[in-house]
């Protein structure tokens, strides 16, 4: 295990840096900070980011009126697609940044009214227990020096038999813990929970599993687009932070092709 690993200050610093923002803005479509899903491989970045949040809501079942959190709700796009369908959607971020371009963006889509959107940590959630249907969190537990403690704080906030919808970033089975540490290190997670660990947690913070889903090609796929967007001028981002992104993400598409590095989603239920 890397002792390379955020706090909450870090995480935040991360995202709150203006070159990172920006390659988010222009790289990753804008709305969403997750892998996307590819049922073709033609489509854009941003397509399938919100092609894979409609697949994760799909599975878990969540329905019009339900109080749903994301707990890591970056730019707001899954806020967005909740208050669409008619949940009562509120999100939390540890990145000021990104509670500033999700409530911009709810309220450009004239959804300001439906979402509330604050700075917090998902390790602390500032809300009592059995008080949301559902919660929800893309790619963002990677960053936890304590991702048990988060499923703990998700497990006490909801209610009896409530959902629990996450996907992440994970290291292989049978990967070389270097070359997933090489790839980690500019997000600052540290390597070693698999899928089977994400199971074990959640099951011992007293979740049930429903649905478990493993597609290390869609975040193959989504980095390879990644680089091919950044061969191209990127409004915005300077030269220097450019290449850093770039040998960043090709370190990425290294672990990626020998299975050091995975992906996949979750649901997971609150017994009644």
């Amino acid at each position: 295990m890397s002792n390379e690993v955020f706090d909450s200050e870090q995480a935040a610093a991360y995202y709150d840096n203006a070159a990172i923002s920006r390659f988010y803005e222009e790289c990753w479509g804008g709305a969403d900070i997750h892998i996307g899903r590819y049922a073709t491989g033609e489509e854009t970045v941003a397509e399938a980011s919100a092609a894979m949040t409609q697949y994760l809501v799909d599975q878990a079942g969540f329905t019009a009126g339900q109080r749903v959190l994301d707990i890591a709700c970056g730019f707001g796009g899954t806020l967005r697609t909740l208050a669409q369908m008619g949940c009562k959607a509120s999100g939390i971020d540890i990145s000021e940044n990104c509670v500033d371009h999700a409530r911009a963006a709810a309220d450009e889509a004239g959804l300001g009214d439906q979402i509330d959107v604050a700075v917090g940590d998902f390790h602390s959630i500032d809300s009592e227990p059995d008080s949301w249907d559902a919660v929800i969190c893309q790619e963002a537990i990677i960053h936890s020096p304590d991702r048990p403690r988060v499923f703990a704080e998700v497990f006490r906030v909801l209610e009896p038999s409530g959902t629990f919808a996450f996907s992440d970033i994970l290291t292989g089975e049978k990967a070389d813990a270097s070359m997933v540490a090489a790839a980690f290190a500019r997000i600052g997670a540290s390597v070693g929970a698999t899928v089977g660990d994400y199971e074990a947690m959640a099951r011992a913070a007293g979740f049930e599993m429903s649905f478990v889903e493993e597609r290390s090609g869609d975040i193959t796929t989504h980095y390879d687009k990644l680089a091919q967007q950044l061969e191209q001028p990127i409004a915005g981002l300077d030269a220097d932070a450019k290449a850093s992104i770039s040998q960043s993400i090709a370190r990425w598409q290294a672990a990626l092709a020998g299975g050091h590095i995975t992906w996949a989603c979750f649901v997971a239920r609150k017994p009644a």
